[in-house]
């Protein structure tokens, strides 16, 4: 008995070390990101900040294929079994490499069928940006398996510390948006060799395997993520895109600022995340009641924290923008509030869909991020090119309602 007790004990001081790490590099990771994002804004304008996000909605799309899934797969068994770490990782790396390449191939037979949104200059360097990031989250992916969240914390801090870096710079030395992301690789760079460091602390040995029987049942593991991958990447970059192809660079950039806020917002989803392991928990040891009682007790403390917080921005939406962007950026007010109100409903759709995944409900969450997807798509198609940017922030509205709504659906239909 004394053994089952020390080891509950145990068990909780990792859950509560866990939380906090991964809140405080949440927390820390959206200031730093929102502090680069206002200094850059005031400095470039519009245009140049609109060029910068564009080119990264763009890059999004190839990077599909970047993983869908597999650092999922590999977190979740090498947690399982950490005597194959280096089988895992070893493949992962190799695979991802493979994959780099056919990235590298569709991204240029791309400009045969589109035409190119930003400076090709531009969009190589944030493509071989994002390709070395994939293997920075290779790294990540172990760390999270083996429960060292500190490393993934120091890891991620040393990548977002050398972003704000990196933009004071730019900001300093009248530097472009080429010179930013080119700053970005330098960062990301330095936290891969932090990565490094970190695996030998575990004793951990990094190479390279090409075991293609392997990989095949990796990839047969992973592939049931992939949609699920792909709805989140378009549905988070579709407006962006539509927005470029028939406005231009400044209004992105508008757009682009108000969905900062958003960003900035969303810190409010690390209860989720401390949330979800408690609740993990209490339904493994089949205490219904008191998880109904929990359930109560968040949505109702979220309800009476969110709603006034974002009826108060909504009142002063002008007035923020001024402060925060300038008054040349008050256009974006409107947009922005309405984007808020999108953060609010995802809020608590983050909060049901992890309801789900708890319950092994996977399928639900994926049928609903694509039903949004599509509905968000057919929306942004069809009115921003008729009403302009401030449309973005209705159909996300209405999108994350749709999704929202088919997750609760599906969690009364499965009586969880």
């Amino acid at each position: 008995m004394l053994f089952n007790n020390n080891e509950e004990l145990s068990n909780r001081q990792l859950l509560i070390k866990n939380t906090f790490w991964l809140g405080a590099v949440e927390f820390f990771s959206k200031i730093l990101m929102f502090v680069v994002t206002v200094g850059l804004v005031r400095y470039w304008g519009a245009n140049e900040f609109g060029s910068f996000n564009l080119s990264f909605a763009y890059i999004a799309i190839f990077m599909i294929l970047s993983d869908f899934g597999l650092t999922t797969i590999t977190t979740r068994e090498v947690a399982k079994h950490k005597n194959l770490t280096e089988k895992y990782l070893s493949n992962l790396m190799g695979l991802k490499l493979i994959l780099s390449i056919l990235i590298g191939i569709l991204f240029v037979f791309s400009f045969l069928f589109i035409r190119n949104p930003v400076s090709m200059q531009l969009l190589w360097i944030t493509l071989i940006f994002s390709l070395i990031q994939v293997f920075q989250g290779v790294f990540i992916s172990i760390f999270q398996a083996w429960e060292k969240m500190e490393m993934v914390f120091f890891n991620r801090m040393v990548f977002y510390i050398g972003t704000l870096i990196t933009a004071l710079l730019i900001i300093s030395f009248h530097g472009t948006a080429v010179h930013l992301v080119l700053g970005y690789m330098v960062t990301t760079i330095f936290s891969i060799i932090l990565g490094i460091w970190q695996m030998n602390l575990l004793k951990i040995k990094i190479k390279m395997a090409f075991d293609f029987d392997f990989w095949k049942e990796l990839i047969k593991e992973a592939l049931p993520l992939f949609g699920m991958t792909a709805a989140t990447i378009i549905y988070a970059n579709n407006d962006t895109l539509l927005i470029g192809r028939y406005f231009g660079n400044d209004q992105v950039g508008w757009y682009q600022t108000a969905f900062k806020i958003l960003f900035a917002f969303q810190s409010v989803n690390v209860i989720n995340y401390a949330i979800f392991p408690r609740i993990t928990v209490l339904i493994h040891e089949n205490k219904k009641e008191t998880v109904k009682k929990l359930i109560k007790l968040v949505i109702g403390l979220s309800l009476l924290g969110l709603i006034p917080l974002a009826m108060l921005i909504t009142w002063q939406r002008e007035l923020i923008m001024k402060l925060i962007y300038g008054p040349s950026f008050i256009i974006s007010a409107g947009v922005m509030s309405l984007l808020v109100w999108s953060g609010v409903i995802n809020y608590f759709r983050v909060f049901v869909g992890n309801l789900l995944v708890i319950e092994k409900k996977q399928k639900i969450v994926f049928w609903s991020v694509l039903i949004g997807t599509l509905v968000d798509l057919i929306i942004n198609y069809f009115l921003i090119p008729k009403f302009g940017f401030v449309q973005a922030g209705w159909s996300l509205i209405i999108s994350e309602l749709v999704i929202l709504g088919v997750m609760v659906l599906g969690l009364k239909i499965k009586g969880a």
